[in-house]
């Protein structure tokens, strides 16, 4: 073996650099693997691979084009983590299948991988034996800064216990996730079956007669079913954050209408659900079950929440997308408008295909397409709201399948943010985003109680506005009007620093707007205004100042007057509609005299026009 290994590095003798010029290190490789995974040929050298938890991995890949992350010493590369040709980064042919390197998944039987909307975090189930038995787990990898996933791990309690669990769906940020699993129903069962003993129990001393008891008892016996049935038969859905602590107790969706008559004819005994999807909002459900309405066995329906949090009775999606056969496995894409998903009842085997919303309703959508032939047994598929690839699983492997343009969904915006008190520290908040023009409420996330971090998507064609809450600090708003903008994927990067509800604490109220060069407030700026209300309604105790601001633009004394008059018609808004006395509200102008950015530019007067928003006494 040795003889061999020297007759290799003599034939690629001339591609060796001496140690002195070897950068050490931490280092990202590309090239060709050689010699069953022992060497690493590129540009500019070959590399020897170090023997550890990749090599028999890397032994199959031989002659395979890799980009490796590598601790590199002289001539020999530490192997740390790699991905296979096709590269992200590069132009690949349409539907081509990237597999998953095996590290990440450990080997396991994986499928139904689901992305968080920014790429960065990866779930899907693994096929796991646990106590002489099969069952489904919950595993989760991440990417690196490099771009590499780095090793799965299954993920800890309360996520995964006894029972089979699954991601249906990553919220943005990865923070919140909505799965599939049984949380609490055992419990629930138990709770019921020594409530209805005890009901007999009481019924047996307190019957005047046999007739008597065994009415009470049938009654009895059919109060059980129903309530059992109404358990067994609830959505098995259920939404989970992060915490300080870990991952919440997955706390079932409100969805009471929910029912499912589906079974396999070789299991009559099992109930099949056809899998969900949560659109980026959190607030419309497409899932995927048998229910009186159906065309076929499996059909797929929307539920959209309510405004008391319910998820209303679902509504069959028609027969342009449903068939006699299996509908399933939706998955909506950030736009919440294209929408992905398995069926059996189009090609022969399964297949995935995709359809767009035409209008505003969830009832008409365009004819189904086949994605790829490709593709032709794969019945997991999802897609993040950045690059061009989706994920997907076939025979127990994880894949990567890059996109056509003409099959991705339509451009978004992602919001990257981060929620923090005023030193900086980071805050677990709600984040909540509306619509300015509708004043409705579209959606929400929560920050991550160890970094703040968060994410949203915002499909264009609406003013939004969003901002950051949390219970003892005043809300800080930011807005962006994506009407009429040129649409293209892109990202925004913002900072919510969130002051504390004290004396002297201040707040720029951005979500604020008025006609040009007037004190009129337009009825975008609602939303805000409300929202303030209810922190003055909640702390009767509460007084502000209320501060308006101009830019250098016209005179000191026309500027004076304008401020005066927009810090009046917030504080004339506040007193009229939610009747905040008038002695908790004073107000002030600055005109021109206080800038925060420089006038000499758009974006610098755009930022010195505005109100302030201060505690004047707690």
């Amino acid at each position: 073996m040795a003889r061999i290994l020297i007759i290799i590095l003599l034939f690629f003798g001339n591609g060796l650099t001496s140690s002195q010029s070897v950068k050490n290190g931490i280092q990202v490789l590309e090239g060709d693997l050689l010699n069953t995974g022992h060497l690493l040929r590129t540009d500019k050298q070959v590399f020897r691979i170090s023997t550890g938890a990749l090599q028999e991995e890397l032994a199959y890949l031989a002659g395979k084009k890799v980009r490796m992350l590598c601790d590199v010493l002289s001539e020999t590369c530490n192997p740390i983590r790699y991905e296979v040709e096709p590269f992200e980064s590069g132009k690949t042919p349409d539907w081509t299948l990237k597999k998953i390197p095996r590290y990440v998944t450990g080997g396991q039987f994986s499928f139904n991988p689901q992305c968080t909307p920014d790429g960065k975090i990866l779930f899907w189930t693994a096929l796991v034996r646990e106590g002489g038995r099969s069952t489904q787990k919950i595993w989760a990898a991440k990417r690196d800064q490099y771009g590499f996933w780095m090793q799965g791990e299954q993920l800890p309690t309360p996520l995964n216990n006894k029972f089979p669990s699954a991601v249906i769906s990553a919220l943005p940020g990865g923070n919140e996730l909505f799965v599939f699993g049984n949380f609490g129903e055992e419990e629930m069962l138990d709770n019921l079956k020594r409530e209805m003993m005890y009901k007999s129990q009481i019924a047996s001393r307190e019957a005047q007669n046999p007739k008597e008891f065994h009415i009470v008892l049938t009654k009895l016996e059919t109060e059980y079913k129903d309530r059992t049935d109404k358990i067994q038969n609830r959505a098995p859905l259920y939404k989970t954050h992060k915490t300080e602590s870990g991952w919440s107790m997955p706390a079932p969706i409100n969805f009471p209408s929910f029912y499912n008559w589906y079974r396999k004819a070789d299991n009559p005994n099992q109930q099949v659900f056809g899998g969900s999807a949560l659109a980026s909002s959190g607030r419309t459900l497409l899932y995927s079950a048998q229910q009186k309405k159906n065309f076929g066995k499996l059909d797929l329906y929307v539920s959209l929440q309510n405004e008391s949090g319910v998820f209303e009775e679902g509504i069959n999606l028609g027969n342009t997308l449903n068939t006699g056969e299996e509908e399933m496995a939706p998955f909506l894409a950030p736009d919440d408008k294209t929408l992905y998903f398995s069926s059996s009842g189009r090609k022969e085997g399964i297949s995935i295909f995709i359809t767009r919303r035409q209008n505003d309703s969830w009832t008409s959508w365009s004819e189904p397409q086949e994605l790829s032939s490709n593709l032709r047994g794969v019945n997991f598929f999802s897609i993040p709201a950045v690059g061009n690839w989706a994920y997907v699983s076939r025979e127990g492997e994880l894949y990567m399948a890059a996109i056509p343009h003409h099959f991705q969904p339509e451009p978004v915006v992602v919001i990257k943010g981060k929620v923090v008190d005023e030193e900086g520290k980071p805050l677990s908040a709600h984040v909540l985003y509306e619509s300015l023009t509708r004043k409705k409420s579209i959606g929400s996330t929560v920050s991550d109680p160890g970094t703040g971090e968060f994410s949203i998507i915002l499909p264009y064609d609406e003013n939004y506005g969003f901002y950051g809450e949390k219970e003892g600090y005043l809300p800080v708003s930011q807005n962006l009007n994506l009407v009429g903008k040129e649409k293209e994927d892109r990202e925004k990067t913002v900072l919510l620093v969130l002051p504390k509800l004290k004396k002297g604490n201040q707040i720029v109220m951005n979500n604020l707007f008025f006609a040009f060069r007037s004190a009129e407030l337009t009825k975008e700026s609602e939303p805000e205004l409300d929202r303030l209300a209810g922190i003055l309604r909640k702390s009767s105790n509460l007084k502000i100042l209320i501060e308006g601001h101009t830019d250098n633009v016209g005179t000191k004394s026309a500027n004076q007057k304008l401020s005066l008059e927009r810090a009046n018609s917030v504080a004339n808004y506040l007193k009229s509609k939610h009747k905040i006395e008038e002695l908790r509200i004073a107000v002030f102008g600055h005109g021109s005299s206080a800038p925060i950015a420089d006038n000499q530019t758009e974006e610098g007067r755009g930022a010195n026009r505005r109100v302030v928003f201060k505690i004047s006494e707690e």
